[in-house]
């Protein structure tokens, strides 16, 4: 009985995280709709630093940075703070400030889920969807 329990929740979960839009416009992630712009802020990023809650980017809490394909954790100074993953030629690695160095976690293409921000540079794509929508690292 309590695999069936499981298994139910397991589908009601991918259901769930499929129903779920995100989109990217003028440096502000937001959740809720696919139409860029609209929808709940949780967060912003401007001059490699990811901010928590406000949709003027460059306010807010600072989650993390990126600097030269590293990704910190809690300075609003690129290239400062703990080292938490890198990304290099289209691959993320955890565990390491040497880019492509680390354990493969994946591509950053698995962690670009998020409507419009394709043009943004791989490292902040993967660091927006850390610090705003799901911990990876």
């Amino acid at each position: 009985m309590e695999q069936v329990d499981v298994i139910l929740l397991m589908c009601f979960g991918d259901y769930f995280m499929a129903t779920i839009n995100y989109n990217f416009k003028d440096g502000c992630l937001r959740e809720g709709s696919s139409t860029p712009g609209c929808g709940k802020v949780l967060g912003n990023v401007k001059a490699d630093c990811i901010r928590e809650g406000s949709s003027t980017p460059g306010c807010g809490k600072t989650l993390g940075n990126t600097k030269m394909g590293v990704i910190y954790e809690g300075s609003s100074t690129p290239g400062c703070g703990k080292a938490l993953g890198n990304v290099k030629n289209g691959f993320v690695y955890a565990g390491s400030s040497t880019p492509g160095c680390g354990r493969k976690i994946g591509k950053v293409s698995d962690f670009t889920v998020v409507k419009g921000i394709e043009r943004e540079k791989d490292e902040t794509i993967v660091a927006m969807h850390h610090f705003l929508i799901k911990k990876i690292f």
